[in-house]
């Protein structure tokens, strides 16, 4: 068995930056990697599944990248629709692929191929691969025999809120179609809708994962906040391909 543990949407600003919805994402960022070095400082992978910072330049890329040196080799990021692909590319380039067009990374985990996609249309807040990813993608996991672990920020899936549900993925069709072409694709992991959510597209499990800042009101038509803790997702990958997965809610 081997844990990865999953957060996503901090939302990082700079000092005196905004606050997220009256929500100072800073200290929701210090508290969570209090209770990552608490609980986790030990898991074998640390993966990060966009809008690690909010709006935010160069310095907060950095900033968050030296926050987490007790996880630095077992780090991994991917960008969500608030964060800026080019400065991600030079903070992070030691832990992506080297890929002018994308901030993504291939894997390799107790048996696992771990793949993180880039989802950002810069500019946009729904999302689609960028760059050459989809063939990139098709290649991968053709030679994969190993099971398959996708990370990615926009869910490939409608999570049953109304608004959130116009930003998504905007190939689902194309994702499905390559999820059920593809037996080996076992776990389907990402952030953007600040919630928990649990579904399956063919073989894989699709799961979404709370923000460690604000949390959004699960089946609502509207924007709407929601009062539960911020949270983390961890995953115990079994080398027979199966695995076992909770959230975790900090403390009040």
């Amino acid at each position: 068995m081997a844990q990865i543990v999953q957060i996503t949407d901090t939302h990082l600003v700079g000092v005196n930056g905004p606050q997220l919805l009256e929500h100072d994402t800073r200290a929701s960022f210090s508290r969570m990697r209090e209770y990552l070095m608490d609980h986790y400082v030990n898991c074998e992978r640390l993966i990060v599944t966009g809008d690690l910072v909010h709006d935010a330049g160069e310095e907060v890329y950095q900033e968050f990248y030296e926050a987490l040196e007790p996880w630095h080799g077992r780090l991994k990021v991917i960008p969500g629709n608030h964060d800026t692909r080019k400065p991600m590319q030079r903070v992070f380039s030691s832990i992506i692929r080297d890929d002018q067009q994308s901030v993504s990374f291939l894997d390799e985990f107790n048996g696992w191929t771990l793949i993180g996609l880039d989802t950002l249309i810069e500019g946009s807040v729904e999302g689609d691969l960028a760059g050459n990813q989809w063939a990139w993608l098709r290649a991968v996991v053709s030679e994969a025999s190993s099971p398959i672990a996708i990370f990615m920020h926009h869910p490939p899936v409608f999570v049953g809120s109304q608004w959130v549900d116009q930003l998504s993925l905007v190939s689902l069709g194309i994702f499905a179609n390559l999820v059920e072409e593809f037996q080996q694709i076992k776990l389907v992991v990402c952030g953007h809708v600040h919630q928990e959510f649990a579904t399956q597209v063919f073989q894989a499990d699709v799961f979404t994962t709370p923000s460690t800042s604000v949390q959004f009101l699960p089946n609502s038509a509207d924007f709407a906040v929601d009062s539960i803790a911020p949270g983390l997702r961890t995953f115990n990958l079994h080398a027979d391909g199966t695995f076992e997965t909770k959230v975790v809610r900090l403390p009040a």
